[in-house]
Parts: structure tokens; C-alpha cells; sequence
């Protein structure tokens, strides 16, 4: 009998050290690179369970003549090939590219934006140079510059400076 107590205490003994363990759980993140918003993410692979946060929302900055144009959520289209961002601080601007690299000049193929009651567009030159293109994410970043011209004169400006980050498109 001293041994069946013995051995009913020590298996008593041993199943609340195994009730009180610690368990851990496991969380899927194959749903955080699949280049689809899914699960509980905030936005595509990013914001849920196990994935890193999302990036913050997209920004837009130039020197549009001797004036400053910020946005702080401008939007990103793809018409392909072109990716197409538009920004508005109540004069809305509007800049076409095709991404097709990193950390290289590309040219503007289209900008058209308001300056000074104007309404202006591209006249010889722009540029792009991207420094993020996250196309699972469709997230990108970069610098541009453009020279432009008024559609009505010969009246020409540049848009300096330029600087957009974390546009979603």
C-alpha cells in the first residue's frame, strides 16, 4: 500500500509539472511573402500575426518653382508599363515613369501639375531614380526632378528636389 501511494503521489507530482508548462505557441507566417493581403495583415504581406509592420504611408515633397509641394498621402497607379503617382495639396500633380530599376536615371514619360493658376506639363527632361521597388508589396520610394512648360506660352519652370517614399501603387 506505501507503494501505491508512493507511486500515485509521484504521478500526481509529475502531471502538474506537465499541466503547468509553459506552452508555446507556433504562428504561420508563410501568408507574410505571398504578395496577397490575407489573414489578419493590415495591408498586402504586412500588419498581422508574425509579419513585420506595415511601412508608414506614402509622402510627396518637391520645389515646384519657388514654391514648396508636400503631400502626405499621395497615391500610386500601375499603367503598364508606367507607374503613376499623384499627389494633391489642392493643386494636384501627376508624374509617369516606367520602373524598371533601382538606384539608376530613369526618364519621366509624363507630368502634368498647376503652378501659379497654370496648368503645366513635361518640356524636355525629367528623371526619376528609385530607390525602393517592392513590387510584392507595391511600395515604392525615390528622388525626381523635371523641367517643365506652361501648355498655353512658352513660360517654362523645374520641379526640384523631389522626393516621394513609401507610395503604394
Amino acid at each position: 500500500m506505501k507503494n501505491f501511494i508512493l507511486l500515485l503521489s509521484a504521478l500526481l507530482l509529475a502531471t502538474s509539472f506537465y499541466s503547468c508548462e509553459k506552452k508555446v505557441e507556433t504562428i504561420d507566417t508563410a501568408h507574410c511573402g505571398n504578395g496577397i493581403k490575407d489573414g489578419d495583415e493590415k495591408e498586402v504581406d504586412c500588419g498581422g500575426a508574425g509579419c513585420d509592420a506595415c511601412a508608414p504611408r506614402g509622402t510627396f515633397f518637391c520645389n515646384i518653382g519657388n514654391t514648396t509641394f508636400t503631400v502626405p498621402d499621395a497615391i500610386g497607379q500601375v499603367f503598364s508599363p508606367s507607374i503613376r503617382l499623384y499627389a494633391n495639396d489642392s493643386r494636384p500633380l501627376l508624374l509617369m515613369f516606367v520602373p524598371t530599376a533601382t538606384n539608376q536615371s530613369l526618364p519621366i514619360n509624363y507630368v502634368s501639375f498647376a503652378y501659379r493658376g497654370e496648368a503645366y506639363t513635361l518640356r524636355d527632361s525629367g528623371s526619376v531614380v528609385l530607390t525602393k521597388l517592392d513590387t510584392v508589396r507595391k511600395i515604392i520610394s525615390g528622388t525626381f526632378y523635371v523641367n517643365a512648360r506652361r501648355t498655353t506660352s512658352s513660360d517654362t519652370t523645374s520641379i526640384q528636389n523631389g522626393v516621394f517614399e513609401n507610395i503604394r501603387y
